[in-house]
């Protein structure tokens, strides 16, 4: 049977069992991420489609607002897609979102919903591009619907705590941090800092990302030094140098006793760490 003659007989199938509205309408929800773009995607859930009409969540009343504005532009990205007339509107109601609704367990009425903590600086970058991608009018809604986007998604991880933004993770360093230890600027300061370990040339998640990289060049010449100290005493003033810079790099979450107990035994029956 040909291409054709299939297509034909699919679409009197549909027809028949008045299932073709309802592949239309399924078609036009998972369309949204493109149609929206991963930003918008992110801060807006589609819920229906009626009588060409399709009605759109987001995050925040603001943002609602101001899509408004583009829903021609929406509804002509669907025509590119599905032809002329699948969605006529679109239509934008404020409300929480799917994702972040959190499960009712009879408590009568909802606490107020925390301040979002600051962001990882790998997520605040993301959250600076998506600001950059719409019009200066959507700019506010999108950071403060983003924020709290960003936000949920990091509270519902969990784990040990990243040693660089603090924040819980199954990966150390967490995936939102791992980035920046690539870049050269991070890079450079951390050889930086294993020679000077309380300098601050950086500041925030760059100078705690450099930090810990010290912090692991320096682990790694430690256990490297500490066989050879056992044998050849005229090494252990280096070994002693090495476990002083070690201890004394700040490392968030960490105080210098802690940082100390870290070390290998063998290295502590070495060096008297005051």
């Amino acid at each position: 049977m040909g291409e054709s003659r299939a297509g034909e007989l699919l679409g009197q199938l549909l027809k028949r069992y008045k299932l073709e509205a309802g592949l239309r309408r399924g078609r036009v929800l998972a369309l949204w991420p493109e149609i929206a773009g991963e930003m918008l995607a992110r801060l807006t859930e589609p819920l229906r489609l009626e009588r060409g009409e399709l009605l759109v969540r987001v995050e925040s009343a603001a943002l609602a607002h101001q899509l408004t504005y583009q829903r021609e532009e929406f509804v002509r990205r669907y025509a590119n897609h599905l032809g002329e007339g699948t969605v006529r509107n679109v239509r934008f109601i404020a409300g929480r979102l799917r994702q972040e609704k959190e499960e009712e367990t009879g408590a009568a009425e909802e606490a107020p919903r925390p301040e979002p903590p600051p962001l990882p600086l790998e997520l605040a970058r993301r959250l600076e591009e998506w600001q950059r991608a719409v019009p200066p009018e959507l700019r506010p809604a999108v950071a403060h619907a983003g924020r709290a986007v960003l936000a949920a998604e990091l509270s519902a991880e969990n784990g040990e705590r990243c040693p660089i933004c603090e924040r819980p993770g199954g990966d150390q360093p967490c995936r939102y941090c791992r980035p920046l230890l690539r870049e050269p600027l991070v890079r450079r300061t951390a050889r930086d800092l294993e020679q000077n370990p309380l300098a601050e040339p950086l500041e925030g998640d760059l100078l705690a990302a450099a930090r810990w990289l010290a912090s692991e060049k320096l682990r790694e010449q430690i256990e490297e030094l500490a066989p050879q100290a056992l044998e050849d005493r005229s090494l252990l003033p280096l070994l002693e140098d090495r476990v002083r810079r070690f201890v004394a790099l700040p490392l968030r979450g960490e105080d210098p006793a802690a940082r100390a107990a870290r070390l290998p035994e063998a290295v502590r029956s070495l060096v008297k760490i005051a």
